[in-house]
């Protein structure tokens, strides 16, 4: 089930000092070939996570049973790739790669002219990857999230880089509302709000659209908020490509007016964000990074 997924990511203080160390003093060679081994460490240590890849390689994407074995790994790589780059990016070595921009003209407007904006992405690519560009801003920039990341990892994130510095969280407790005051708030000040639309704890409040061919369960919250205030909506994506290139796509959202008989603008903004995440998915498959049941294999 959905509810498998706690909010917190994969890895501990100790992996991130040794990746760190090895940024700082060798490279970003050597922590990619450092990576190389740990991603074959966890096709069997995390079974549950290897156990999702496959099933979404040879479910979702149609692969052969050799080409799905091989995924697993890319897959892994891929992801922790994402987390070395935006450690990387984030401690002063964005010189490092080559940066693209689609769309992101009136998205760096809304944030120069202090107008509000909503974005919405995925834990898909690396929307981290982003952080400098949004750093010359200020920290007008909210991520509306489920903050159940470890301390540990944040303590050493906070001492050897700068990832955070640019944005404050918004905190999301499946208890309560009072993140959407905090999101209005911070809108009225002119200010982004960013929320990853694609992972749910509370099963009670869901839309379902199709991606990639399959009915699938998204969070109600991101794409109502969203479609009920009056900034632009923009999706957002940060996808790696070949030669340390980091393409960011911003897609603005067309929200119907609410009428009677009409579809519902919340519906509207998921079936397209859907359509572009199904997009880029198709682009970049191995840079898909949910670990649990996102696709309700087991639910049916």
């Amino acid at each position: 089930m959905a509810s498998e997924w706690k909010g917190r990511s994969r890895g501990g203080k100790t992996g991130y000092m040794i990746f760190i160390f090895l940024l700082r003093n060798l490279g970003l060679g050597a922590a990619y070939a450092l990576l190389s081994l740990v991603s074959l460490y966890y096709i069997p240590a995390a079974p549950r996570s290897t156990a999702e890849i496959w099933r979404y390689a040879r479910r979702i994407l149609h692969y052969g049973r050799l080409r799905s074995a091989v995924f697993i790994y890319r897959n892994y790589f891929a992801f922790g790739q994402s987390i070395i780059d935006k450690v990387a990016i984030s401690s002063g070595m964005e010189d490092r790669f080559r940066f693209e921009f689609d769309g992101a003209d009136p998205v760096f407007e809304a944030f120069r002219s202090r107008t509000g904006i909503v974005t919405i992405g995925a834990h898909f690519g690396n929307w981290a990857a982003g952080e400098p560009f949004f750093r010359r801003f200020g920290p007008s920039l909210n991520i509306v999230m489920y903050d159940n990341e470890s301390a540990d990892i944040k303590e050493v994130l906070d001492k050897n880089s700068e990832y955070g510095k640019s944005f404050k969280i918004i905190p999301v407790n499946k208890d309560n509302i009072a993140h959407v005051f905090m999101i209005t708030e911070a809108l009225d000040r002119g200010e982004a709000v960013s929320f990853l639309g694609d992972r749910y704890l509370n099963e009670d409040k869901l839309l379902e659209t199709t991606l990639l061919g399959r009915n699938v369960k998204f969070p109600s919250g991101p794409f109502l908020i969203s479609s009920r205030m009056k900034a632009p909506v923009y999706f957002y994506f940060a996808v790696r490509e070949k030669g340390r290139c980091y393409r960011f796509r911003f897609v603005k959202a067309d929200i119907p007016q609410r009428s009677k008989g009409g579809p519902r603008p919340e519906q509207a903004v998921l079936e397209q964000f859907a359509s572009v995440l199904s997009e880029e998915i198709l682009r970049h498959p191995e840079q898909w990074y949910n670990y649990y049941d996102f696709w309700g294999f087991k639910q049916r």
